[in-house]
């Protein structure tokens, strides 16, 4: 089964916006995806600028960096 909840991260502990009913000691798997806020991200303005270019950046580094072949 599957719930979808929001919520927060505060204080080093995870808020839920609504109650989720599940027995106490029930077994969980929480995967987390976060909404990035451009706004607060000092790199935020050029995140996915380079998304349609090169795709071979981890294989062909350092020809990249350095222009030599490897």
């Amino acid at each position: 089964m599957t719930i979808t909840v929001d919520g927060t991260f505060e204080n080093g502990q995870l808020k839920l916006k609504q109650p989720v009913a599940l027995a106490e000691g029930t077994p969980v798997q929480v995967t987390i995806t976060y909404e990035h806020n451009a706004a607060r991200d000092p790199l935020g303005a050029i995140i996915g600028a380079c998304e349609s270019g090169r795709t071979d950046g981890a294989q062909n580094h350092d020809q990249y960096l350095y222009g030599k072949r490897s």
